[in-house]
């Protein structure tokens, strides 16, 4: 009973502050804002303090704090996602756990993806944050100063794969294109268009010669606007690197 009146009043208080946003039972919106139509949200979901552009859509049982989201991007079920920016046309998929994240254009993320949880020394005498933090993570600290930095900013770039139940460790850079294998363990930065995998991670091969890498970062096809990714939607969609090339050359893009 008690359930159905928060659910009741939550769809209220919805329809009065987000009346234009297809928004699922039991989800709870403060304080964020959908510009464009056609953005919806699931289920069960709490969004704070976040931006909404036109055609996102987030799944049910998502937490949402302090994020942004471009075009046609989207999170999928049970996501918990703090203080990320993700570009037009990326997504993550179930279960993931990401905070202080920058995400590129067109990247996939797989399900189980885990980023920004923080660090701890290696170095000092203890790994507690209760000696070094002011955070107070168990409700106490010895510290009067923070001694550490426990959280740096995550950067993934555009057109980039992750695998499922992959972990980046904080502040690691991905590159443009890099695929990263599931399982992996990315505990440094990763070249563009690299293929890494393992525990911890190491580069397996990259996806083209060093010369088609310099021309497809330098033509980064990934912000183009809407129009151009349609007309070479038939050339970026099939293996021949080389055709696509001589096809932006061709039409001068």
């Amino acid at each position: 009973m008690i359930d159905d009146l928060k659910n009741l009043f939550f769809l209220l208080q919805n329809k009065r502050n987000y009346g234009h946003v297809k928004i699922g039972v039991g989800s709870h919106i403060i304080d964020s804002t959908f510009d464009g139509a056609g953005t919806e949200i699931g289920k069960d979901c709490y969004i704070q303090r976040s931006k909404f552009a036109k055609d996102v859509i987030v799944k049910d049982r998502c937490v949402i704090f302090d994020s942004s989201f471009d075009n046609s991007s989207a999170v999928y079920p049970g996501c918990s996602v703090s203080n990320v920016k993700f570009g037009a046309y990326s997504y993550v998929n179930e279960s993931s756990s990401m905070g202080d994240v920058i995400v590129g254009r067109f990247s996939s993320l797989g399900p189980q993806f885990v980023c920004g949880y923080g660090e701890h020394p290696t170095g000092f005498v203890t790994t507690s944050p209760v000696m070094y933090s002011t955070r107070g993570q168990c409700r106490t600290s010895f510290a009067e100063k923070d001694l550490f930095t426990e959280h740096q900013q995550t950067t993934i770039g555009n057109d980039v794969w992750m695998g499922a139940r992959v972990f980046v460790r904080d502040g690691v850079k991905i590159g443009d294109g890099a695929l990263v294998a599931a399982g992996a363990v990315v505990t440094k930065d990763v070249a563009p268009f690299a293929i890494v995998g393992g525990v911890p991670a190491e580069v397996i091969r990259y996806r083209f010669p060093e010369e088609m890498i310099a021309q497809l970062l330098e033509i980064q096809w990934w912000n183009w606007d809407e129009d151009k990714l349609r007309e070479a939607q038939p050339h970026l969609a099939q293996p021949d690197v080389n055709s696509f090339l001589e096809w932006v050359k061709k039409t001068k893009c």
